[in-house]
């Protein structure tokens, strides 16, 4: 499965704390994935969800439907 990440850091421009997308982490479970940021440098990040669709986009940010990477997986 395939986690994803947040980062919180100061905004450069303007000095105020941020949120900005981690890496996503691929793992097989929430816990290997948390552990897997401890393991490899990557302490800064938290691990905030499951990664259940990749949409990519054109050069005007809309998004390419055809594109689409759906993860399909069963949580129950």
């Amino acid at each position: 499965m395939k986690y994803t990440t947040k980062i919180r850091a100061i905004d450069p421009k303007t000095g105020g704390i941020k949120t900005y997308s981690g890496p996503t982490i691929e793992a097989i479970s929430f816990k290997d994935a948390e552990n897997y940021c401890q393991r490899n440098g990557l302490g800064y990040c938290l691990v905030d969800g499951i990664l259940v669709a990749e949409m990519p986009a054109d050069k005007n940010n809309r998004p390419i439907w055809d594109k689409m990477v759906d993860y399909d997986f069963n949580l129950n």
